[in-house]
């Protein structure tokens, strides 16, 4: 799974610095930057608010994919539901309570992460 993370990551930033254009390149050559200054300070910050969402959405898919990792026994909020639901029977009442606190981390988590994009690239959700 981390692989597939760091892929798709690096997919999504490789897509947000290529989109940049060739002008504001050349805009910090011309000002006599060396090419990691301009890549750090003129094409680095706005491909970053570019990409920004896309980032949290790949950190809040790889939350809720973590369930995944229930299944390898490991302890985890599926984990529980399954032990819970394997005691009680009460498959539906398990898995609605578990699948709304995944909604609810989500939403958290989302928010959080857009309050963070907002402070420091200028993000609108």
């Amino acid at each position: 799974m981390l692989i597939n993370l760091g892929a798709y990551s690096t997919e999504i930033i490789r897509a947000g610095i290529q989109v940049t254009p060739k002008g504001q390149w050349e805009a910090g050559r011309v000002l006599g930057l060396t090419r990691s200054q301009t890549f750090l300070r003129v094409v680095l910050p706005p491909s970053l608010q570019r990409i920004y969402p896309a980032l949290v959405s790949q950190c809040i898919i790889v939350m809720l994919g973590s369930s995944v990792v229930s299944q390898v026994s490991y302890e985890e909020l599926t984990f529980a539901a399954n032990l819970i639901q394997s005691r009680t029977f009460l498959s539906f009442e398990v898995y609605l309570v578990t699948t709304l606190i995944y909604l609810g981390l989500s939403i958290v988590m989302r928010q959080l992460l857009l309050a963070i994009g907002r402070k420091w690239f200028g993000v609108q959700a």
